[in-house]
C-alpha cells in the first residue's frame, strides 16, 4: 500500500467508526525525513543491522520507526533496547486482525476510546478485567486483544512519539477473573513486548483485596513503570483525564456518557474497512 493511502476514508461509513480515522496524518516518509540527526543515525543503524541479521524476517519502515521511538527506558531511540524488542517481538502480532479477533473485540474486555485523551494529551484505551476468564478465555486471545489494540492506536504519529494511556475499570472484578500467568503477560506486554509506549496506567476502582494483587504484579513492573500506575476511585478520573471527559468515556463506567456498544462496533467496522482496503493495496 502507498505510504499517502495508510488511512483510506469512506464517508459512507458513517461518522461513528469514523471517529477512528486519523486526520492529517504525515507520511512516514515525511516523519522519518524530519527525524534529527541523533533519531536519524538510531533509525539508520536499526534498518542495517537488522537487515544484515534477519534478512528473511523483514519490518516495514514504519515498524522500524515504531521499534526507535518506542524503545523502553527513560529514552526514546536508545538503538540497543530497540533492538531487544525487535528481536523477542511476536511476529504473529503482524498478521492480526479485526476479522480474526471480531468475537474477541465484541465481548468488551479490551478497546480504544476515540477522542478521549488524558490530561497529557494521550490517546487512552480501556479494560473491563471482570469480562476475561482465564478457564474461559487463553492467555494468548486476550493478550492478541491488547496487542491488536495498542499497535492500531499507535499507527497515529502522535500517539507513536509520545505514547498512551490505559484505563482499567475494575467493577465487578474478582479473583476468578485473574491469573498469574495472564497478569504476567499483561503486564510483559505494557512494558515493551510491542513498540507501544504507555504513559499512564489508571486502576479504578478496585476492590478493597486488590492489595494482595498488587503485591503479585509489583514486581513484574520496571521501578519505572510502577510511577505511571495509580489506583483510584472513579471520582478521581478528573484528575488524570482531559476536561469534560465524561462525554467521551463509555458507559460501562458510571460516570462515562458514551455508548459502548457504539464504540465498539464502531471500532471494528473501521478496522475491517481498513484491513480490507489495505489487503488489496488501495
Amino acid at each position: 500500500m502507498a505510504d499517502e493511502n495508510r488511512f483510506p476514508r469512506d464517508e459512507s461509513l458513517g461518522q461513528g467508526p469514523l471517529r477512528f480515522a486519523p486526520e492529517n496524518e504525515r507520511t512516514i516518509s515525511d516523519q522519518i525525513a524530519a527525524l534529527n540527526e541523533k533519531e536519524k543515525l538510531c533509525y539508520d543503524s536499526l534498518v542495517a543491522k537488522w537487515k544484515e541479521e534477519y534478512p528473511d524476517k523483514p519490518f516495514s519502515e514504519d515498524y522500524v520507526l515504531r521499534f526507535a521511538r518506542c524503545s523502553p527506558g527513560t529514552e526514546k531511540f536508545n538503538e540497543k533496547s530497540a533492538l531487544k524488542v525487535m528481536r523477542r517481538f511476536d511476529r504473529r502480532y503482524l498478521d492480526l486482525k479485526a476479522t480474526k479477533l471480531e468475537a474477541q473485540l465484541l465481548s468488551k474486555t479490551l478497546f480504544p476510546i476515540p477522542g478521549l485523551t488524558t490530561k497529557g494529551g494521550h490517546d487512552l484505551f480501556y479494560m473491563r478485567p471482570s469480562r476475561y476468564f482465564p478457564k474461559k478465555t487463553s492467555t494468548e486471545l486476550i493478550i492478541d486483544n491488547l496487542a491488536y489494540c495498542m499497535t492500531t492506536m499507535v499507527e497515529k504519529e502522535k500517539a507513536c512519539t509520545e505514547g498512551i494511556g490505559f484505563l482499567a475499570n475494575m467493577d465487578d472484578w474478582k479473583f476468578e477473573n485473574f491469573s498469574v500467568d495472564y497478569c504476567f503477560q499483561f503486564m510483559k506486554m505494557l512494558q515493551g513486548r510491542v513498540p507501544v509506549r504507555v504513559r499512564l496506567f489508571l486502576i479504578v476502582n478496585p476492590p478493597g483485596w486488590f492489595g494482595k494483587i498488587w503485591a503479585i504484579m509489583k514486581p513484574m513492573l520496571a521501578k519505572d513503570f510502577r510511577q505511571k500506575v495509580f489506583m483510584i476511585k472513579q471520582e478521581a478520573l478528573s484528575d488524570h483525564l482531559m476536561q469534560d471527559f465524561e462525554e467521551l468515556l463509555c458507559d460501562d463506567i458510571a460516570v462515562g456518557k458514551a455508548k459502548t456498544d457504539d464504540i465498539v462496533s464502531d471500532f471494528v467496522k473501521y478496522r475491517k474497512f481498513v484491513e480490507d482496503k489495505r489487503s488489496i493495496g488501495m
